[in-house]
């Protein structure tokens, strides 16, 4: 029965492919989590894309993708301060000092915060009598947001975002390098392990992996932005390679780019993976990735050995290669 099952996976993925790559191009028009959306990109179905990683042995195909986080959670600190703010307009309340002091205070303070905050909508059949701290979370969590951030998003917009989730768990969080054209901002990986509600007697375990800003406000470290993006758990084993942190090097770095000269070396520390290569000038690189619950590898970072023997943080794009050999 397993067997025929495998073997079924295996047609499936033969018969039709979707690449998808995921980019950090942001949607504004809609908020979740107090932050917005990451924009999924397609990439063109077409016979060059038409690939697929090797899913055939059944240990990767049921342990990687369909098996839900085994991470300790981060926030799980009971912080009885958080308590004496609760009932009071956001507007009046101070977040003290001592929660913000780094950015990784903050972040995890703030997930404090919202652990056991929840905000059903009218539906919602999940759990019995008053969920957790119910909305009592929401005014204090809304001020670890930066003025600017909050000039952005009204409370109201930031409590709707958090409607139907019931108890966040922090479970990934990674400095991670600034972006390209902000290369002084403070950037924080982020993921999130969420009971949703539902319409029946039960609540559903759903992920979104993102990505979190802080800057300095008067001495303390606030969040000026937020982006998330739900984990779709039934594309990557049976559709594309865009999954699958060698293949996304072999394909976009290799063949679009021509980029990589010789065999691609793979280093897996947790959920952090390194595809390390060589361009025909004997220039090294690696690409950082992270190994999301749903088992995707998402792309972090390029780096590349600079003539001192130190990495150095690059950007690469493979996509512009991908349109100019489409030209």
């Amino acid at each position: 029965m397993l067997t025929t099952k495998i073997i079924v996976l295996i047609i499936m993925i033969a018969v039709g492919t979707t690449a998808i790559s995921y980019t950090e191009e942001k949607n504004p028009e809609k908020l979740i989590l107090g932050g917005s959306y990451i924009k999924e990109t397609k990439i063109e179905d077409n016979k060059e894309n038409d690939r697929k990683a090797d899913n055939s042995e059944q240990n990767y195909i049921f342990e990687q993708f369909f098996r839900p986080s085994n991470m300790p959670i981060l926030n799980g600190k009971i912080e009885n301060s958080i308590y004496d703010m609760y009932g009071k307009n956001y507007s009046e309340i101070n977040i003290p000092k001592e929660l913000l002091k780094t950015p990784q205070d903050t972040i995890i303070n703030y997930f404090i915060v919202l652990r056991d905050a929840a905000n059903p909508n009218d539906e919602t059949q999940t759990g019995c009598g008053t969920l957790g701290d119910a909305k009592g979370p929401y005014p204090v969590a809304y001020n670890f947001l930066s003025n600017s951030y909050k000039k952005q998003i009204s409370y109201n917009e930031y409590l709707k975002s958090f409607e139907n989730k019931l108890h966040i768990n922090l479970i990934k969080l990674n400095k991670v390098e600034p972006d390209k054209d902000n290369p002084n901002s403070i950037k924080y990986f982020v993921e999130l392990e969420v009971i949703e509600g539902t319409n029946e007697n039960k609540g559903v375990f759903a992920y979104y992996y993102g990505y979190i800003y802080l800057e300095e406000e008067n001495g303390m470290y606030k969040i000026k932005d937020m982006q998330y993006a739900p984990e779709n758990y039934l594309c990557a084993p049976y559709h594309g390679w865009s999954y699958d942190a060698k293949y996304f090097v072999e394909i976009k770095y290799k063949e679009w780019c021509s980029l990589v000269n010789g065999d691609l070396e793979v280093k897996k520390d947790g959920y952090e993976k390194k595809v390390y290569f060589k361009d025909k000038y004997n220039n090294e690189y690696y690409v950082l990735f992270y190994q999301l619950t749903n088992g995707v590898d998402i792309k972090i970072a390029d780096y590349k050995k600079n003539k001192n023997g130190k990495w150095e943080i690059i950007y690469i794009n493979p996509e512009k290669c991908l349109d100019k050999n489409k030209n």
